[in-house]
């Protein structure tokens, strides 16, 4: 209930205040062709995000055809609409896998494995935008926004050595020892080939998305700058994932209304790129619920 409130309470709050006349002038005078482009390269994340799976799966002994992997991305972003954030699409994603035929405690390093490629791959995208965000914020903005993001990227190097500290090394709880042991999934699993091709695979996923926004941007005639949008995209996706909302609804346009503020953008034109995005999204997860009633039901023979 507290999520569907923060969905409904930041987008209702956002198109009460919305200029509705601007917003269906820019629509009307849209390009049919460049709307149909943006679509086509936000839905280019899920075969990306698709083959990262694969390939994370590849590292912890999970064997997946393409195929397989594809339809159960589809399958996870279907249920991921209804879902918070990005996590219950995931839990999805790891149970249909784990109906296949897969070892749970592999399922589940592959799960963490495949959010911290995500995650990983929308840091490095922040660190690359920074220089061109702290242009338009106050310093010690800055270096709070680079504080968290070296947070960020420290968290996900602590915790696949979280197993070698002294203290944690020497408690005797159950969940302690389950703790030591995907730490140590994890870091067995990083020095696999699968795992760096799963990173440029992350990227590409958020660069199709930034590359939509750009897409939808210049289809609405609105003008916006690639290192605008790569300054602000990826902290978008970063607040898309907490699962505080519903698919990310109303914090996302939330967060590309006040960071695209930021560089001069009108409220209503960041708010009207953020709804496209979020209606691509919708569409492309509708095919998932055909994706799912087509996974097999016994598991099919892994391949190597």
């Amino acid at each position: 209930m507290a999520k569907i409130a923060v969905t409904l309470g930041v987008l209702g709050l956002l198109l009460s205040q919305a200029d509705w006349t601007r917003l269906i002038e820019r629509l009307a005078h849209a390009s049919p062709e460049l709307l149909a482009l943006g679509f086509a390269v936000k839905a280019m994340t899920i075969p990306f995000a698709a083959e990262r799976w694969r390939m994370i799966g590849k590292a912890v002994g999970v064997r997946l055809s393409a195929w397989l992997s594809l339809r159960l991305m589809m399958a996870s972003l279907f249920f991921g609409q209804v879902l918070p954030g990005a996590l219950g699409g995931d839990l999805v994603r790891g149970w249909l896998t784990w109906r296949n035929g897969h070892a749970p405690t592999a399922v589940a390093t592959a799960l963490v494995l495949d959010r911290l490629a995500a995650l990983a791959g929308v840091v490095i995208l922040m660190f690359v935008g920074l220089p061109h965000l702290v242009t338009v914020i106050p310093w010690p903005l800055a270096a709070a926004v680079l504080a968290m993001t070296g947070c960020v990227g420290g968290g996900l190097v602590a915790l696949v050595q979280v197993d070698r500290l002294p203290w944690v090394a020497g408690l005797a709880h159950p969940l302690a020892g389950r703790l030591r042991a995907l730490s140590g999934n994890l870091r067995a699993a990083l020095t696999h080939r699968g795992a760096l091709e799963a990173l440029g695979h992350s990227i590409a996923v958020h660069l199709c998305t930034i590359a939509a926004t750009l897409v939808f941007a210049a289809a609405l005639s609105i003008p916006i700058h690639p290192l605008d949008a790569l300054a602000i995209m990826p902290f978008t996706i970063t607040a898309m994932a907490l699962p505080i909302s519903l698919a990310g609804w109303g914090v996302r346009e939330g967060s590309m209304v006040a960071g695209f503020a930021l560089f001069g953008m009108v409220g209503d034109d960041a708010l009207l790129i953020s709804l496209l995005i979020g209606l691509s999204v919708t569409l492309m997860a509708l095919p998932g619920g055909l994706a799912w009633l087509s996974l097999p039901t016994r598991p099919e023979p892994h391949q190597s």
